[in-house]
């Protein structure tokens, strides 16, 4: 079998698989595995070599004498967003990670194989919710990247005077900002083909790795919602463990209670490897993600209008708010959906259970005042407030920029 059977995970799982990164794959297949390994090496090594040459643009556009505001944004635009999937990557690829992975899957099988229809429609709601953010995000950078091909062909070619050679050259418009070891205007077709290939190799991580975090973040949401609607309904579940297990009331309802703690702590747990694992990159990502939006727009300002380049500075931001809103929308709802844990236990029948099982819930209520959150480093925590925070910082970006 090449790839584990899993619906939550199975867009990113086959996106990821196409750039080698994803980790489970082959597993049965020794040679094969060898070989997806080299060919994963290969394309990350092509995707560094990529941003180191972008980097090296970046310290020539901003060592010369007079800095272009335009292309120093336009390199940072993409510059930032490539160099923290770098982290992306390496933290798949990380046993923690796999892991989590691991527990997704297991979880997914154990669930459909519960046959409990309101939790398999649970499941599946959030299945499909994983399934169309990818899907709309992946769209979104197809079409970005699409235009970021084709808008230089749409840009006037710069004419400017060259004191060495005392002629006037004209300057011809590329997709990326990236340092070529040669001169790139002689040869601008080769230059324009190898942007395209570049382009398309970084897009790829970019967004194969975004909705990768996209479907972890939201497999969370879609447990917490599961044990609700087993608190909501505690009776009915200790009611069917008392019949197949053939035990008392009491007993029934002190494993039901049980099953529901082990299931928070999972789920805090699941919460807490993430966190270990991604909030020193989501760190990274906050505080790149308003420079970066203000690199876009401050584009849009300066850059000479027409309908190409409108439309392509338009969707691209579109597309990272699109990415913005989906982490920080998730990360808002866990925060919510896990302090609602207790209102859950509440609106159950909790009074006519025993005092041994209602001090289970208490304990369980008690917990769920410590909040359950995606972190942001030591710092924050990811919410529609933090969101909010990265639309001002953005907005002053642009004001300090574009002023000067």
């Amino acid at each position: 079998m090449i790839f584990p059977k899993n619906e939550h995970l199975k867009v990113c799982m086959y996106a990821n698989a196409l750039l080698g990164v994803w980790p489970y794959i082959f597993e049965n297949n020794p040679t094969l595995r060898k070989l997806y390994n080299i060919y994963s090496k290969a394309t990350f090594t092509y995707y560094l070599l990529y941003i180191l040459t972008a980097i090296i643009q970046l310290v020539i556009l901003l060592t010369r004498q007079e800095i272009n505001v335009k292309e120093v944004f336009a390199n940072l635009a993409i510059t930032l967003l490539y160099s923290v999937t770098i982290m992306r990557v390496y933290a798949i690829k990380s046993t923690r990670m796999r892991n989590i992975i691991k527990e997704i899957m297991d979880l997914e099988d154990k669930t459909m194989a519960s046959g409990d229809k309101q939790i398999i429609e649970i499941y599946e709601f959030h299945t499909t919710q994983s399934k169309v953010s990818n899907v709309i995000f992946l769209v979104n950078i197809f079409i970005v990247t699409a235009l970021y091909f084709i808008h230089p062909l749409f840009v006037e070619d710069i004419i400017k005077f060259d004191a060495e050679k005392n002629e006037t050259i004209s300057i011809k418009a590329l997709p990326l900002s990236s340092w070529f070891p040669y001169d790139e205007q002689k040869h601008y077709l080769a230059s324009y083909l190898w942007h395209i290939l570049d382009g398309s190799i970084g897009a790829s991580f970019v967004m194969y790795t975004d909705i990768f975090t996209f479907s972890l973040i939201i497999f969370p949401l879609g447990q917490i919602h599961i044990l609700k609607h087993i608190l909501r309904h505690f009776n009915e579940y200790a009611l069917k463990i008392k019949h197949q297990l053939g035990v008392t009331e009491e007993e029934a309802s002190f494993i039901t209670i049980r099953e529901c703690i082990l299931k928070h702590n999972s789920i805090i747990r699941y919460i807490n490897d993430f966190n270990k694992e991604m909030r020193n990159i989501m760190v990274l990502d906050f505080l790149q993600s308003s420079l970066q939006l203000a690199s876009v727009v401050i584009q849009l300002l300066v850059t000479q209008m027409n309908l190409i380049n409108f439309i392509y500075s338009a969707q691209f931001t579109v597309s990272m708010l699109i990415r913005l809103l989906v982490y920080y929308w998730y990360g808002n709802e866990i925060i919510v959906e896990s302090s609602n844990i207790a209102v859950a236990i509440w609106e159950s029948e909790w009074y006519e259970e025993s005092k041994k099982v209602k001090n289970l819930m208490l304990i369980m209520m008690m917990r769920c005042n410590r909040e359950l959150c995606l972190e942001i480093g030591p710092f924050n925590t990811m919410s529609l407030n933090t969101l909010i925070g990265i639309l001002k910082a953005t907005y002053s970006y642009m004001m300090v920029i574009y002023r000067r």
